[in-house]
């Protein structure tokens, strides 16, 4: 498998999960935008050790203007974005039942897992299309790899109590918002592709202290493989799934890698 000459823009790129899908995807040939939050010290390994493929960049998610010029940088650094990850959530860990949650906090979660994701999507279709006429035949049309890998969770199937703001904005990603896209990119690219990833309980900075507590034995006990996903798990199916080789006839596909998780978690 191999990205050589193709430009792959992930966010969250310093969250674990993240991190291992840029090392993943620069150590397969690819060009990596890397957008990150607020602090990439994380990034400084691969920004040394692949100082001609990556570029990275701060980018506030609830911020319409910032991505809109981080899309534009990145643009301008390696060219049209043939693939984009979209990893970045925010999640309050605190189990707050929907009688106590706030407006200001459901708000605020769909602002970054949704509404950050519809902008995500609009700037990069506006690149393909500008992009489109730059290429001279139908061969080459039909040969470009464009594609979108939402990341989603396993709390879009069952739920997620105490964090209907998150579950409620992964239900959106997994259903009318990923069918709309792949519909809506093929008139663009007529093989271009929208998929999810969907991890369960996968270890990384902001999962820690659900596993540190051990609270994680109660997901444990909801799937087949009884283990927790590393980040790696997660950046192996991204590889898989943003190939033309190995998932070039898949699209409004939804990809489990939660062990077999088969119930709900209850905490």
């Amino acid at each position: 498998m191999s990205f050589h000459g193709q430009h792959v823009l992930v966010t969250a790129s310093a969250g674990g999960m993240g991190s291992e899908i840029c090392k993943l995807l620069l150590s397969l040939g690819a060009k990596v935008s890397m957008h990150y939050n607020k602090n990439c010290a994380s990034l400084q390994f691969l920004l040394n050790e692949y100082p001609n493929t990556t570029y990275a960049l701060s980018v506030n998610a609830e911020n319409e203007e910032e991505i809109v010029n981080g899309m534009e940088k990145s643009y301008e650094k390696f060219g049209v974005i043939n693939i984009i990850i979209l990893p970045h959530i925010v999640y309050v860990t605190d189990d707050i039942p929907i009688w106590e949650m706030s407006l200001e906090q459901w708000n605020k979660t769909l602002n970054v897992n949704l509404t950050s994701y519809f902008l995500y999507t609009r700037e990069w279709c506006k690149q393909l299309i500008k992009h489109k006429p730059t290429l001279s035949t139908d061969k080459d049309i039909n040969s470009f790899n464009a594609n979108i890998i939402y990341i989603g969770s396993a709390g879009a199937k069952f739920g997620e109590e105490n964090h209907i703001d998150y579950a409620a904005c992964k239900g959106a990603i997994h259903t009318a918002f990923l069918h709309t896209v792949k519909n809506e990119i093929v008139k663009i690219f007529p093989n271009a592709r929208a998929n999810v990833i969907s991890p369960g309980l996968t270890l990384t900075p902001l999962t820690k202290q659900i596993i540190d507590k051990n609270l994680h034995s109660n997901f444990i006990r909801t799937q087949t493989l009884h283990k927790v996903a590393t980040p790696n798990d997660i950046a192996q199916a991204c590889a898989f799934m943003a190939s033309n080789v190995t998932a070039n006839h898949i699209t409004g596909h939804i990809l489990d890698v939660d062990g077999g998780q088969n119930d709900v978690i209850k905490w």
